[in-house]
């Protein structure tokens, strides 16, 4: 068998490996995806986290993140399973299609820097600081958030279009299609975490200064039920926490591969390679890149394991539909008075 032969085969195992690892990965995450997120949306609409500003943002993340999952991975399973690519049916499609995949995945990662920003902002020793923590605010930032992030992307409706020989929508060669790279580092791969480290160290800082602000004397004053309704408060401030540095460390590290493999394709731009080297960075392209939509995907799975709080809401919801219904054995109407 001669070399080229045998770089051809080669080659073609690779994408072969890569349409496996698609096909596995998207089934994957649609299928725990649809059930994580419905679970979460239960959870964060029960009495004792709805009423919390930062279960708000997690229940907007939430939301974003479903549309990732029942817009985003349908797509790309087609794309590169089954060669069904919707993004080349037109020109409109491909430059709206494309917003929307851009939009819900960014706004996603911003909803949980928004969430991070909160507890900064609850922790706070400043009142003033500690009054933007409300749901009065969250019902103004969510819509805000979804509005500039959206803004940010208006371009890709201008400046997309159709590759009729690679049949893809691509971003017009030059010099848009390098500042397309460095903006979605900024807007998805970098912006994000990099909220995320400020305002999470900011609040480990505030709870370790809140240690030394409390006054033993004030406990005193206060009445049963409110000490009982401020320890609740605090309970459910710190699993939110404990969900909240979840959600940003495992962020942080899937994030972070897209950037890396632009830098790599930076680097590499000018360097010619034969089949085998050009799939494997095709295949190392595509899996940062749903790597990165891990956390859009499996939300719902990191705040099982980082939240007792969320845990025990959760288990409310079987218990309910599995507790059998009490059965009047005495025939006595229990409405009836003696």
């Amino acid at each position: 068998m001669s070399s080229s032969n045998t770089i051809t085969t080669e080659a073609d195992i690779i994408k072969a490996d890569g349409i496996i690892f698609y096909q596995i990965w998207c089934y994957s995450m649609f299928t725990f995806g649809i059930i994580g997120h419905t679970l979460s949306i239960y959870v964060f609409t029960r009495t004792v986290l709805r009423s919390n500003p930062c279960s708000r943002y997690f229940l907007a993340s939430t939301i974003s993140g479903s549309c990732v999952v029942m817009i985003t991975i349908p797509l790309r399973l087609l794309q590169l399973r089954y060669n069904i690519n919707v993004f080349t049916n037109s020109i409109i499609v491909c430059k709206i299609v494309t917003l929307l995949l851009n939009w819900t995945r960014a706004q996603n990662a911003w909803f949980t820097a928004m969430a991070c920003a909160d507890r900064f902002l609850c922790s706070s020793a400043s009142t003033t600081l500690r009054g933007f923590s409300s749901l009065r605010v969250t019902y103004r930032t969510i819509p805000l958030a979804i509005l500039i992030v959206g803004l940010g992307y208006i371009h890709v409706p201008i400046y997309y279009q159709i590759n009729t020989r690679q049949q893809t929508c691509v971003p017009i060669p030059g010099i848009y299609q390098t500042f397309v790279g460095v903006w979605n580092l900024v807007e998805f791969s970098l912006g994000p975490p990099i909220a995320m480290l400020y305002f999470g160290l900011g609040t480990v800082k505030n709870v370790r200064q809140s240690v030394g602000r409390i006054a033993p004397n004030s406990i005193q004053t206060l009445t049963q039920t409110q000490i009982q309704q401020q320890r609740r408060r605090k309970a459910t401030d710190r699993q939110l926490i404990q969900m909240m540095f979840a959600q940003c460390i495992v962020f942080i590290l899937t994030a972070s591969l897209p950037s890396v493999q632009y830098i790599y394709a930076s680097v590499r731009a000018n360097v010619t390679v034969d089949a085998v080297q050009s799939a494997k960075d095709s295949l190392f392209s595509s899996i940062a890149n749903f790597v990165s939509l891990s956390v859009p995907c499996m939300s719902f799975y990191l705040f099982t394991l980082s939240s007792k709080l969320f845990r025990n809401e959760l288990m409310k919801l079987f218990n309910d539909s599995w507790r059998p219904k009490q059965i009047n054995t005495t025939g006595i109407n229990p409405s009836r008075k003696n």
